[in-house]
């Protein structure tokens, strides 16, 4: 399922140029790849760890479940210490993944953001793309059928992965042997967890906080939901962020295009199940006005041959709208910190657009 395909579940840009998708599906992800390194922002005062799932703590390693070490890169993103400070503080902590066959680095500028808000941000990347090997077949109801089952059951699989690497890192606290990788497992408090993804990465949060409790509150940028989640609903905080690529008429409902009826479906059903279950348990639902589904990556911004080619439009604008609603609203419901997130709900930017908006449960288990 390569990245742009299922527009790596999206909602609004997934819904009416699958077909095209299917094909430029592979080539878009090679080009994403290709210009990872354009897209990091770089913020000099922050810092990164890659943190090893194995050997942490030399022999009293317990076995890793699901070997999780082989599969997963896991990396830590913080403050840089002033020189000659002493043990930083704990920060709270958000866990990032990114879309279907992406890398977390290619978020650097919601990255950076969090962590300027004192965040430590762990992003979780598949190591291997075979992990991502699906066959996505929208060709016949059948088909579709099978696709739906094959990525609920990838949302689940990633969500444990979450799960495993926050049950290693916490024991880990106390016997880390690396010194860079042990300073960082003690500025984590663990009382204080979030989860932020994109695209499929968004679908993979919201099953992650449905699933486990000690994920406080969830964001999902511009993801269908997929796993038990999409069925089930979140009862924990939860914001979906959209873009405005609009929903499906009933002329794309009822076409002849079995890709785009399926997917237009898909699309429909998915935004109906949301808004159902946010009126059950609470949450909000913005669309970034004017943007696409790479509008939420930087290479939307940095990569000047994509932006020429327009196959991402200039998405500047919906980061930083992005980064202070999702910034608001992990302050109040992960950090526990003053937010504005009530104002900025009440009085949105004109590059904003409330859908829904309901003070979430907050509930300890589902």
């Amino acid at each position: 399922m390569p990245a742009s395909l299922i527009r790596s579940p999206a909602r609004s840009s997934r819904k009416k140029r699958l077909v095209g998708v299917l094909c430029l599906g592979g080539a878009l992800l090679a080009i994403g790849l290709g210009v990872a390194g354009l897209a990091q922002a770089g913020d000099p005062e922050v810092a990164v760890t890659p943190v090893p799932l194995s050997g942490l703590c030399g022999d009293k390693s317990a076995v890793l479940p699901r070997d999780v070490a082989g599969r997963l890169a896991v990396s830590a993103w913080y403050a840089k210490p002033a020189d000659g400070a002493g043990p930083p503080a704990r920060s709270p902590v958000i866990f990032f993944n990114a879309g279907w066959g992406g890398r977390v680095e290619g978020h650097m500028n919601q990255i950076d953001a969090l962590v300027q808000r004192g965040y430590v941000v762990i992003g979780i990347d598949q190591k291997s793309s075979e992990a991502y090997r699906e066959f996505v077949d929208f060709s016949d109801e059948a088909a579709f059928t099978r696709t739906r089952a094959a990525v609920d059951l990838k949302a689940g699989e990633f969500a444990k992965d979450n799960s495993a690497v926050l049950d290693i890192l916490q024991a880990a606290v106390s016997c880390a042997g690396d010194h860079n990788v042990a300073s960082v497992l003690k500025r984590l408090d663990f009382e204080r967890v979030g989860i932020v993804g994109y695209s499929f990465g968004g679908a993979v949060a919201a099953e992650t906080s449905r699933q486990d409790s000690r994920f406080k509150a969830a964001v999902n940028l511009d993801g269908w939901l997929f796993g038990d989640v999409g069925r089930l609903g979140l009862k924990r905080p939860f914001l979906e962020i959209s873009d405005d690529s609009g929903l499906p008429t009933t002329a794309d409902l009822n076409s002849s295009d079995t890709v785009h009826r399926l997917t237009s479906r898909l699309t429909d059903g998915d935004y109906k199940q949301v808004l159902a279950n946010m009126d059950r348990y609470g949450g909000y639902f913005l669309v970034m006005v004017g943007s696409r589904h790479q509008s939420f990556v930087d290479v939307s911004q940095r990569s000047f041959l994509a932006r020429m080619a327009s196959l991402l439009p200039s998405g500047r604008r919906t980061i930083e709208a992005v980064n202070i609603y999702a910034g608001a609203f992990l302050d109040r419901y992960v950090a526990g910190a003053s937010s504005d997130l009530s104002k900025l709900i009440a009085s949105p930017d004109d590059g904003v657009r409330v859908v829904f908006a309901k003070s979430p449960l907050q509930e300890a288990t589902q």
